[in-house]
């Protein structure tokens, strides 16, 4: 079993390097063609490399779909189906970054396509488990998680700080601190309180009529139908943050990248980024309708 389990493995082995092999010539032929000039059947020529070097791409990438299966089974335990696709189809796409990047010369393809396939699958299970985590954060995780479980096995009660799990982890203090108690903020109409409180609510309108305090509120209403919807859980929390919509004072860019273990810049750039969302055309047209608004009626 042990020997017809090796000639297998060198099978696949040597079948996957002809066909990076393969692909690696079409590609320098296709650049030499595309370079040299545009001749009726140069042209051709070159539409028929591209359509094989497609054809050898894909079958690089079914060949190799094990090794994206192989590592997101460790994700799948308790994840959703949907989840799982999702994990999947990253790991495709961290595959398809390593088949672009592989040269048959560096190493067996397994071991190269191990980094992209990880980063990829890593930022689905970040992006929906813990999605105001950094990645570099989020890949420290497990490490301080352990740490903090190895400080703890002689007496559960005692609860190690945060610079002893930082040592014991090899990682800083501010590492742990961002992971042992992450920001979260999922939706701007989570309950907040006494459970009975809905968040948009803490908002409270600058004009004192309240047919306009009622308009604002509807107005609220529909940017969280049409608006907030479409942000992403950082996005979401960068907004609420620098705009105080959660109640609390508002944050500086700064004060937001400290929590989030991002530079400034890169806050901006969140910033920027959802407010440009909300500003969509569809977004403002479906804050005018008529039904965004109520009917107001006086009694006489």
């Amino acid at each position: 079993m042990g020997t017809r389990a090796n000639e297998a493995t060198e099978k696949f082995r040597d079948d996957n390097t002809a066909l990076f092999r393969e692909r690696t010539e079409l590609k320098g032929e296709l650049e030499r063609l595309e370079a040299d000039g545009a001749d009726v059947s140069t042209r051709r020529r070159v539409r028929m490399l591209r359509r094989r070097i497609d054809e050898v791409t894909s079958q690089i990438v079914s060949y190799n779909m094990g090794l994206v299966r192989s590592y997101t089974r460790r994700f799948g335990g308790t994840a959703s189906a949907e989840d799982r696709a999702d994990f999947e189809s990253a790991g495709l796409l961290g595959l398809m970054r390593a088949v672009d990047s592989y040269d048959p010369d560096c190493g067996t393809f397994g071991q190269w396509a191990f980094k992209p396939i990880q980063r990829e699958v890593l930022k689905a299970v970040r992006d929906i488990d813990h999605p105001n985590l950094n990645l570099g954060d989020f890949e420290k995780r497990p490490a301080i998680l352990r740490a903090q479980r190895e400080l703890q096995s002689i007496d559960e009660s005692y609860q190690p700080s945060n610079d002893e799990i930082a040592a014991a982890a090899g990682v800083t203090t501010a590492q742990v601190r961002r992971v042992l108690a992450p920001p979260r903020l999922s939706s701007i109409h989570q309950t907040i309180g006494d459970g009975e409180t809905d968040l948009s609510e803490t908002i409270e309108s600058t004009d004192p009529l309240p047919e306009s305090t009622i308009i604002s509120k509807m107005t609220l209403t529909a940017l969280g139908s049409h608006g907030l919807t479409a942000l992403d859980a950082r996005e979401l929390y960068v907004i609420v943050r620098r705009f105080g919509l959660d109640g609390e004072p508002l944050e500086k860019l700064t004060e937001i990248g400290e929590t989030l273990a991002l530079s400034r810049e890169a806050v901006r750039q969140i910033e920027s980024k959802a407010l440009a969302k909300l500003q969509h055309p569809i977004v403002l047209m479906r804050l005018s309708k008529p039904e965004a608004r109520p009917e107001l009626t006086f009694a006489r």
